[in-house]
């Protein structure tokens, strides 16, 4: 069904427009077959000893800051696993730029902040004055710049060595920084999964764009805005994980599309808690004016969510207010999640896996559904009272193993 004051085919019509030409326009720049690690014009041997160990770091990084992808990871077709969790490594790294810009500078942005939900979080979360911004900023740019120019160089390496060209000399600064390359596990891995796989340039660059762009975004202005980015994003690293089985063709690309809007515009929802604590609104400014959210909104109804109930009329409507906004954002993302369900069938067998994250996706819609689409909710975000701490760690354990079971399930049968 349509939702209200929102035609939601014309808007998923509307980033569809974009991907099928990127799709069919879209010159893939593949790497070579060689599986060897580029250095100084010379092509040392990725030894198998060395590629375990940079394996073995990318799976310690996703398992500790998305166990999400980590789980489905370890249902990944073998041949396709180390592939797999460099990529989704390379996102954790992009992913933690922002992040940590905000640690390192703070983010304050003249927002209040009450203690009471500020508790749910390291004191460090707030660190510095305004003026570090600038520095901040510059920093995320740099290590963002850094990653844009090494997997840059993979695929020119590639080409240089295909048109038999000599590497151009190099001056001390880029010989450090190549390096400096070298000898990032990551990096390593995700090289040797580009040679492997053939992956496309274009999705990674379009990854990497994304979470620049985002870099000092406060708030999107349209709720399109928050769906393009996941599919930038999102998309755009699920493209790459079919490519690590064989799959790429349109219909399967359109399902992973999809997916990736539904699950990027949940991970804005999830991450409200978060980013309200840098002054910052995951909810857009077409549907926060819409539903009259404001950053005293949020504060006011994580105060009520935290105490289990409304303290005032003011904070009952504050609550309602933010509650409308989420329930419009998640059956959005309900929308596009649900309709990549019913096309599931177009994807080859092989590339099901790939479709695995979707169910982490349809899971938080069920949690937020139970909590009445209380985004703020303690057993969403944690904390809470003293007394319900124990409540929370139960629901979190139970959505987990609720979780392993729905991507075993969907493992064994091939649908979601």
């Amino acid at each position: 069904p349509l939702l209200p004051e929102y035609n939601a085919m014309m808007f998923h019509k509307k980033i569809h427009i974009i991907h099928p030409n990127m799709h069919s326009q879209r010159q893939r720049r593949w790497a070579s077959s060689s599986s060897s690690i580029a250095s100084n014009g010379e092509r040392d041997l990725y030894t198998s000893e060395q590629r375990k160990q940079d394996h073995n770091h990318c799976v310690e990084m996703v398992k500790n800051r998305d166990m999400e992808g980590y789980l489905c990871g370890l249902l990944m077709p073998s041949s396709a696993r180390e592939a797999y969790f460099a990529l989704r490594a390379f996102n954790v790294e992009i992913a933690s730029i922002k992040d940590s810009s905000h640690l390192i500078g703070g983010r304050s942005r003249g927002a209040s902040r009450p203690s009471s939900a500020l508790s749910r979080f390291d004191n460090n979360t707030f660190l510095g004055e305004d003026e570090s911004m600038g520095d901040s900023s510059l920093a995320s740019r740099l290590r963002m710049q850094w990653w844009r120019d090494s997997i840059a160089e993979i695929y020119d390496h590639a080409d240089n060595n295909n048109n038999n060209e000599q590497p151009q000399q190099r001056d001390s600064i880029l010989h450090s920084l190549t390096s400096s390359r070298e000898h990032n596990p990551t990096l390593r891995s995700l090289n040797y999964a580009i040679h492997r796989h053939q992956l496309t340039h274009r999705f990674l660059r379009r990854i990497m764009e994304a979470r620049e762009g985002d870099l000092d975004v406060v708030q999107y202005d349209r709720m399109g805005d928050v769906a393009q980015y996941g599919e930038d994003t999102v998309s755009s690293l699920l493209y790459l994980n079919l490519e690590c089985v064989g799959v790429r063709d349109e219909a399967s690309d359109m399902v992973a599309s999809d997916i990736g809007v539904g699950l990027g515009i949940l991970t804005a929802l999830r991450s409200t808690g978060f980013r309200a604590t840098q002054g910052e609104y995951s909810i857009p400014s077409d549907l926060a004016t819409k539903h009259s959210v404001s950053m005293d909104t949020l504060w006011s109804a994580w105060d009520a969510s935290i105490n289990d109930a409304a303290t005032n009329e003011s904070s009952s409507q504050d609550a309602l207010q933010l509650r409308n906004a989420t329930m419009e954002m998640a059956e959005i993302a309900s929308f596009h999640l649900h309709r990549a369900r019913e096309k599931q069938s177009v994807v080859p067998n092989v590339g099901r896996p790939c479709l695995l994250p979707a169910i982490c996706g349809l899971q938080y819609l069920d949690s937020l559904r139970e909590v009445d689409y209380d985004v703020l909710h303690p057993s969403l975000v944690g904390g809470g009272s003293t007394g319900s701490s124990e409540h929370v760690v139960g629901a979190e354990r139970r959505r987990k193993l609720g979780l392993m079971f729905l991507l075993g399930r969907t493992w064994l049968t091939g649908t979601f």
